[in-house]
């Protein structure tokens, strides 16, 4: 959502209409989820969704000081139908400081995103969805394989931590959805998926097949348009849940022209989840 926020110190202030269009957007499409990154409060969020319709799942960090701050923070979470039952799961924190969570000698501390967890229930059927927010900064896999900068070395722990998470739900046979904005442009599907799973086969990737085609308007004192023509926000799932359909939502010119929007193109999945399958 880039810096979603009604603080007035926020790096991006939007106006009554930036959110009226936000909220246009949102109700277009009505989700039945809604995976958020970049939302500093439920206040600023309801500002674009229907508070009657979603309750909001914010990250845990919100609740710990240690690892946010004290100004502007960006938190991941979830905005799910009220009709829908969930579970909200203690969040996967080792996130903020993985060299210290993956034991890496002379770790360091950082601040980062948790990744937000839930369980819902469809048709009786329990889902575990995991939202991320990665490292910026280590955008290629020739720049993961060097691990030369600490955005990368960042990345590259984060990832190990993402693939205990997953390999988890496989011993103990659990359908799962991971979903969000890895900051990392995946060409080589095989490769990365063999970095967060030891059962590749076991995994899919529903945004592999998105074309991606993404222009924004960058927040500078002089408007800029960019186009983005690779994804950097993936979803992953077990492998009896499928996509039926799935696609990136555009801005038009007048949108991006006139109003805040954000640096990122939604992605809208519709999914199914075949009940006789083995995980």
């Amino acid at each position: 959502m880039q810096w979603l926020s009604t603080k007035p110190a926020s790096p991006i202030v939007r106006s009554t209409a930036d959110y009226h269009v936000l909220q246009q957007l949102f109700t277009t499409y009505s989700p039945d989820i809604l995976a958020f990154q970049e939302v500093d409060s439920a206040e600023a969020l309801y500002r674009v969704i229907d508070k009657q319709q979603y309750k909001i799942y914010l990250s845990d960090r919100i609740h710990n000081t240690q690892d946010s701050f004290t100004k502007n923070n960006q938190y991941t979470g979830f905005a799910i139908r009220r009709n829908i039952i969930v579970d909200d799961i203690a969040d996967l924190s080792q996130l903020s400081s993985p060299a210290i969570a993956t034991g890496i000698t002379m770790p360091f501390r950082n601040k980062l995103r948790y990744g937000s967890v839930i369980k819902v229930t469809m048709n009786k059927q329990p889902i575990l969805l995991l939202n991320l927010h990665l490292k910026s900064g280590c955008f290629t896999a020739k720049q993961l394989s060097k691990h030369k900068s600490k955005a990368c070395k960042t990345l590259a722990q984060q990832l190990t931590l993402v693939k205990q998470w997953i390999n988890t739900q496989h011993q103990k046979s659990r359908s799962f959805i991971i979903v969000g904005d890895f900051n990392h442009r995946i060409i080589d599907k095989q490769s990365f998926v063999n970095k967060i799973t030891d059962n590749p086969t076991m995994i899919n990737q529903l945004s592999s097949s998105i074309n991606a085609n993404c222009t924004v308007k960058l927040t500078t004192k002089i408007p800029r348009y960019r186009t983005y023509k690779k994804l950097i926000d993936h979803l992953f799932a077990a492998t009896n849940i499928n996509a039926l359909s799935q696609h990136q939502i555009k801005y038009d010119k007048q949108q991006l022209s006139q109003f805040t929007l954000s640096d990122h193109c939604p992605l809208l999945f519709t999914l199914s989840i075949d009940l006789t399958k083995n995980i």
